[in-house]
């Protein structure tokens, strides 16, 4: 996992201390979160709906 994006990694770690399962699936392509589906833009755009994350300083390269 140390070799994502950073905002992708700190939503994961976020998200994980948050008590949400959180795991990569389909090679490596997606994430399951509590048993959803998800790409890396939408596991970044939970993060920061939930408030774990700050909007204005986390962008995809």
């Amino acid at each position: 996992m140390s070799d994502l994006p950073g905002p992708i990694l700190e939503a994961v770690e976020a998200l994980k201390a948050s008590r949400h399962e959180v795991e990569t699936w389909g090679g490596g392509l997606f994430w399951l979160v509590d048993g959803r589906s998800m790409t890396d833009g939408e596991l970044l755009a939970l993060a920061i709906r939930l408030g774990l994350m700050n909007p204005t300083t986390t962008k995809l390269q």
